[in-house]
């Protein structure tokens, strides 16, 4: 597995990974896609051997405080093999220096979740409510 950082994929192969995980939000709507990538503030990616995009991560971050790590995609034939620890890891340390990585991902009790939440915990990702804080969201 190579891990690649700033090296936003093709839209085709994004798409692709997209649709993979079921995130219909995101494929309905290639252009609005694009620019989402290109809006990021890092895209890390991981490739296997044979140069196929196996998972995507991407962040939203002024570069200095604040960290949110926007999208943790791993293609399903690529699940439990490390990539998702390997983003993440590479996030964490391009952000070293913020004061704070947030971020959002399913509530407790879905199948997002069970496969989730115990790595962000493994490195160090605390709910908000166990750091004495609250997350707040709104979708229009």
């Amino acid at each position: 597995m190579r891990i690649t950082a700033d090296e936003t994929p093709g839209l085709d192969r994004a798409l692709a990974l997209y649709d993979a995980v079921g995130w219909t939000a995101y494929t309905r709507d290639p252009d609005r896609l694009a620019r989402s990538l290109a809006g990021s503030h890092s895209v890390v990616t991981a490739w296997d051997d044979d140069g196929g995009l196996v998972g995507l991560a991407r962040t939203v971050s002024d570069g200095e405080s604040i960290c949110y790590i926007q999208d943790v995609l791993v293609h399903p034939a690529s699940r439990r093999r490390g990539v998702a620890r390997a983003l993440m890891e590479e996030i964490q340390g391009r952000y070293a220096h913020c004061m704070f990585l947030a971020l959002t991902t399913d509530a407790d009790g879905t199948e997002d979740a069970e496969r989730s939440h115990p790595l962000y915990r493994a490195l160090g990702f605390q709910p908000h409510d166990d750091l004495r804080l609250a997350a707040f969201g709104y979708r229009p």
